[in-house]
């Protein structure tokens, strides 16, 4: 009885581990706020820090897909997390994956995996705060 328990258990982990999707991104390790052009930015008169971190991985359950997934966050001058989101990026590319962009009310950053580009309006919505703080 035990041996069918401590299989089933061990299939369930390897099956769980499979389909979740759990990053750990370490910002000491791979801080690509510089390189992709976060950092402390200025929006309508108020200063705000993009954190940009990575989590060292390719994000594959296989033989990898070379994208490394990464996190963004907006923080403000408190150090309140305003904004977070989480995409990939595709380094082996050619010309290679783009830097942030600002304009003068948004962030816009670019998802290797779906091809996108996507925007953060700055200051952050109340919902981009919630979701930060949820996700």
């Amino acid at each position: 009885m035990t041996p069918a328990i401590v299989f089933w258990f061990t299939l369930l982990l390897l099956i769980t581990g499979f389909f979740v999707d759990n990053q750990y991104y370490n910002c000491q390790k791979y801080n690509y706020s510089s390189k992709l052009n976060g950092g402390i930015k200025t929006f309508d008169g108020k200063k705000y820090t993009i954190g940009i971190c990575g989590s060292g991985i390719n994000n594959s359950h296989f033989l990898g897909d070379s994208m490394e997934a990464v996190e963004l966050t907006v923080t403000d001058e408190q150090g309140a997390l305003l904004a977070k989101r989480h995409y990939k990026v595709f380094w082996d590319g050619r010309p290679g994956h783009e830097p942030l962009t600002t304009g003068p009310h948004s962030i816009i950053y670019q998802d290797d995996d779906k091809q996108e580009d996507h925007s953060i309006a700055m200051p952050p919505s109340l919902l981009d705060r919630v979701r930060a703080r949820l996700f």
